[in-house]
């Protein structure tokens, strides 16, 4: 399991957001910043979102379920 686990809350008007569908905010397990903006890896594949369409990116530790006996 991801040892933290990224949450990307998108700006209401992005345009990335309004095409594609993307609710948010977009979970993801790991983060990679660039110049112009980052990339979010999730089950599914990976998102890239500019800056200017980020509005907070909150980072937590995953959640490891112990197994009772």
């Amino acid at each position: 399991m991801p040892e933290n686990e990224y949450d990307v809350y998108l700006v209401p008007s992005g345009k990335r957001g309004r095409d594609q569908n993307i609710v948010s905010p977009v979970e993801g397990d790991e983060l990679e910043f660039y110049d112009t903006g980052v990339w979010l890896h999730r089950k599914g594949g990976r998102n890239f979102f500019p800056y200017d369409q980020i509005r907070t990116i909150r980072e937590h530790g995953g959640e490891e379920v112990e197994a009772s006996e």
